[in-house]
């Protein structure tokens, strides 16, 4: 699909805005909280759309879609089914994440257990997030600048890695959650153009839905890929450890000016995903009414994207293709400024110079935050070489989130779990995470999905065994970090002068699961 002025036009104003946000933010920055933490200020507005910017990229345009159009409606349940974990993690980890003034993830686990557990985790989250995610974005956001632009494919990759690391480096997480707004809206623009464009073209809701499995949300058990354990698995698992313990999500909630921005800017996300799933998977679903014997099913999306879009003028083909990029730069510049905060806190003070100033912590994180990008792109080889791009990302995350998802549970609410066991089950990730890889050697078909959920009880099993190898961990110590029924509630501090009858939590959080509730019913 070919670009004219006017859609270069809109490219071109698209990046002088994140360029002059981005600049414009680091000016105001002070001290490492500033450039870390957006020097905890953030609105529920902003983290809501940053959450939303960040959870989608390039693996969901390419890869979702893709699997859309092989599965049908169930792959919305990527999108729909993250609310549960979302409601986990307002009731459960936000009092803890945001009362005690946290840093990053691993800083948690070693208040709640030890050194050796922070440790653990932050060098999991580094390799993760470098050889799975940074890796991963790029080289799919530079096959979908390839396929649907005729961008060279390196020369695509190179372009997204520089321009992101440009204000990423210069800002921190300011520059990154501002920017996330502008992308979070490019996005969900282009999507829902995609969209409706598609309705109209394939005749109809009902057209586009088809018909049998791929019409529903819940599969049989018999369904060979997307059986409905395996989706239960994904909203217990992957989605609970996506939304409650990632480092690269959560930084935005552990910026948030007080509990209440917090949890209501992980409402409103939840709201934005009714929308994001038709920008991100029904494309899938017509691009099967469109080109219904595709070879390669991650050719979907491109191939809608050039059917609907290429005949429009006004700068509607730079839109998207500035929603494109943007979905991509929201998720890399989030893994890059996470990785810079890691390195930085768990690391570099904790371990090296635990009174290194603030000029100093910024210096680290700018170095930090190039370091990590240029690995991952040298890594970006290996992933082109793995064949199907969501399944990808699915094969390695969804091993990987049990353990870690367990230690942080069981960190919350049993007061018996002790460092040893904690360290013991984050180790458990390293050869979990090479389970896809033996399941390809030694040609075992079984469900992806179905094996992570039969390996939770095991890991559990090991976490307690372990656990009680170990003493019991002082009670005065342990008693503070465990979850109780009254953190449910805000501080008395973050009541004073009551909220209105409209800013109530409970409102807006029934109303958006209210949403969920319906859409499940009508789609079951």
């Amino acid at each position: 699909m070919e670009l004219n002025a006017a859609d270069y036009a809109v490219f071109v104003a698209y990046c002088i805005a994140v360029f002059a946000v981005g600049f414009w933010v680091a000016r105001k920055e002070k001290t490492s909280q500033d450039y870390f933490l957006a020097g905890r200020r953030l609105p529920w507005y902003v983290i809501g759309f940053s959450l939303i910017a960040t959870s989608i990229s390039s693996e969901q345009f390419i890869g979702e879609v893709g699997f859309a159009y092989r599965h049908g409606l169930a792959v919305a349940n990527w999108e729909w089914g993250v609310f549960p974990a979302m409601t986990v993690m307002i009731l459960l980890f936000v009092p803890f994440y945001v009362r005690r003034q946290l840093s990053t993830m691993p800083e948690w686990l070693e208040r709640r257990f030890g050194p050796s557990t922070r440790f653990t985790l932050a060098f999991i989250m580094v390799l993760s997030y470098v050889f799975i995610n940074l890796a991963g974005v790029l080289y799919a956001g530079g096959l979908a600048l390839h396929t649907i632009f005729g961008v060279n494919l390196w020369c695509a990759i190179l372009m997204l890695a520089v321009v992101t690391a440009v204000y990423t480096v210069a800002g921190g997480l300011p520059a990154v959650v501002w920017n996330d707004v502008i992308q979070a809206c490019l996005l969900l623009a282009a999507g829902l153009l995609v969209f409706f464009l598609g309705l109209h073209e394939v005749g109809g809701w009902e057209a586009m839905r088809g018909t049998g499995d791929r019409a529903h949300l819940m599969l049989p058990l018999s369904h060979p890929k997307l059986p409905w354990t395996a989706i239960v698995v994904g909203m217990v698992s992957t989605n609970l450890w996506y939304y409650a313990t990632n480092q690269y999500i959560n930084q935005r909630v552990l910026g948030a000016r007080n509990e209440w921005h917090a949890r209501m800017g992980i409402i409103f996300a939840g709201f934005l995903g009714v929308f994001l799933a038709l920008s991100v998977c029904f494309p899938g679903l017509i691009a099967y009414r469109l080109f219904p014997n595709l070879e390669n099913q991650d050719q979907a999306y491109p191939l809608v994207v050039g059917r609907l879009v290429g005949p429009l003028g006004y700068g509607l083909r730079g839109l998207v293709f500035a929603g494109l990029i943007g979905a991509i730069m929201s998720t890399l510049d989030a893994l890059m400024n996470s990785c810079s905060t890691i390195l930085s806190i768990d690391f570099y003070q904790r371990l090296w110079r635990p009174s290194a100033t603030d000029r100093q912590m910024i210096r680290v994180g700018r170095l930090t935050t190039l370091a990590v990008l240029v690995v991952g792109m040298l890594w970006t080889p290996v992933v082109s070489q793995w064949g199907a791009l969501f399944s990808y990302f699915q094969d390695c995350w969804f091993f990987m989130a049990v353990p870690i998802v367990v230690v942080f549970v069981s960190a919350l609410l049993w007061p018996r779990s002790n460092n040893f066991s904690a360290t013991a089950t984050l180790l458990l990730c390293i050869p979990m995470t090479l389970l896809p890889a033996l399941l390809k050697v030694f040609h075992w078909d079984i469900n992806s999905f179905n094996l992570a959920g039969i390996l939770l009880a095991p890991v559990i099993a090991f976490h307690i065994v372990v656990t009680y190898w170990r003493p019991a961990p002082p009670a005065e110590v342990v008693d503070q970090w465990i979850w109780k029924p009254h953190m449910v509630f805000l501080r008395k501090e973050e009541k004073i002068g009551g909220y209105p009858w409209y800013k109530s939590l409970v409102l807006w959080w029934a109303i958006v699961a209210g949403i969920y509730v319906v859409l499940y019913a009508i789609f079951w």
